[in-house]
């Protein structure tokens, strides 16, 4: 009986987990906007201190002077919930690969190919969103958060197996 409990958990997990992000991609940004939040943070200190990190990213300069101390740490913010988001989704993804294939490159391809499938369909379904902007560096970064908890999966997998 916990067999086939454990068999569907995480299949049920990984739908679950790919709503919550469907949810998340349909908010527009006012919606999501955390930087009047952030805004107690817009002092000269912190202006001071990040003054001197500037980068490129989805063809706009990322910076204090362009977005704000608020708008700055914002981006570092929804960068990391990226990340982290699809972290698990890569995770529960090999989870459900490895329940049905046992054999492991075909497990790893196929898990590492839906992370990036459901991270270009997040994009594309975020075009059609108000106020948000499809990136295909989000893909990038969505698909490095996947790899990652493909591998996180893959150490635990292995340590287990050698206890």
């Amino acid at each position: 009986m916990i067999g086939k409990f454990c068999k569907w958990l995480f299949p049920v997990l990984f739908v679950l987990w790919a709503m919550l992000i469907f949810f998340f991609s349909s908010q527009t940004y006012e919606e999501q906007r955390i930087s009047p939040f952030l805004g107690k943070l817009n002092t000269p200190f912190l202006y001071e201190k990040l003054s001197g990190i500037s980068f490129m990213y989805g063809g706009l300069e990322v910076s204090v002077h362009t977005a704000g101390v608020a708008g700055f740490l914002e981006f570092f913010i929804r960068k990391g919930a990226h990340l982290i988001i699809f972290f698990v989704f890569g995770f529960l993804t090999i989870c459900v690969w490895r329940t049905f294939v046992k054999k492991s490159i075909i497990t790893i391809s196929g898990a590492l190919l839906c992370v990036l499938f459901y991270a270009s369909a997040d994009e594309l379904h975020q075009k059609f969103t108000g106020g948000r902007t499809p990136l295909w560096q989000d893909i990038l970064l969505d698909t490095f958060g996947g790899l990652l908890g493909i591998l996180c999966f893959l150490m635990i997998n292995r340590r287990r197996k050698r206890h």
